[in-house]
């Protein structure tokens, strides 16, 4: 069999991301979820609360990104595996990199929309200003691509069933939303609620669209960023490697 090139593999990846967009994020469902799910839980959290008028923006648009990006995955695996469309691609041939960057892409293209939704929707009816394009990209680009590849390592879990990914992937997402300077800011968190939100990924998340909304940024850019790329590597390092574990299994 010929080697195939960097850019093939691309290629495929980028077909998958399509394939993925096509049947599982164009669905009137999955639209509806990315887009109502963040902004009832967005609402719930500030109505009835002297919350700020420039912080409604960030965090309706962390909050977006952060569920948008990692939601579809870890349903859309298992489903693939029970009715073995997840070992088709591989023996298309496509390399297990590949499938999993495709679907990552997929999942990080359809984070990007809705977060610029939500954006648009910041922009006209809270009159948000945004004042750094470089951080405002930086922190949806990067949390895009990194909070898909946390959907991807959980769909790691070598089930059939979405449920059986749901409820660990949950047990993680749930708890960030409250460490993570959301609804209380990190100054005023204890020192081990500080320490707890500089681990999180949604802290520094919400950290870049804060400054790129004309807000200060508390860990600054360098930091946010580096943390950003840091968890985007080690979820899909994470994610790959207990996917082959699992094929080395069947």
């Amino acid at each position: 069999m010929s080697k195939v090139s960097k850019w093939d593999e691309l290629r495929r990846s980028w077909v998958i991301a399509m394939n993925d967009t096509r049947i599982y994020y164009l669905r009137p469902a999955a639209i509806m979820f990315g887009v109502l799910f963040p902004f009832t839980l967005f609402l719930s959290f500030t109505v009835g609360r002297d919350v700020p008028l420039e912080t409604l923006a960030p965090l309706l648009l962390a909050q977006t990104v952060f569920w948008a990006s990692s939601s579809i995955a870890p349903v859309s695996i298992p489903v693939e595996r029970r009715v073995r469309t997840f070992d088709r691609y591989l023996s298309a041939p496509l390399s297990l990199v590949s499938v999993l960057f495709g679907k990552t892409l997929a999942g990080m293209l359809y984070g990007l929309a809705i977060s610029t939704l939500a954006l648009l929707l910041g922009i006209f009816a809270f009159g948000t200003t945004i004042t750094s394009v470089f951080a405002l990209i930086l922190g949806v680009g990067l949390a895009s691509l990194e909070f898909s590849a946390m959907g991807i390592m959980f769909a790691s879990i070598p089930t059939e069933s979405p449920g059986e990914v749901m409820m660990p992937m949950n047990f993680v997402r749930i708890p960030l939303l409250f460490i993570s300077g959301l609804y209380i800011p990190i100054s005023q968190l204890p020192a081990i609620g500080q320490a707890a939100a500089f681990l999180s990924p949604l802290t520094h998340t919400l950290d870049l669209i804060k400054y790129g909304l004309g807000g200060s940024s508390y860990f600054g850019t360098p930091v946010n960023t580096a943390m950003l790329v840091l968890y985007t590597l080690l979820f899909i390092g994470i994610g790959i490697s207990f996917h082959k574990r699992i094929m080395r299994t069947q």
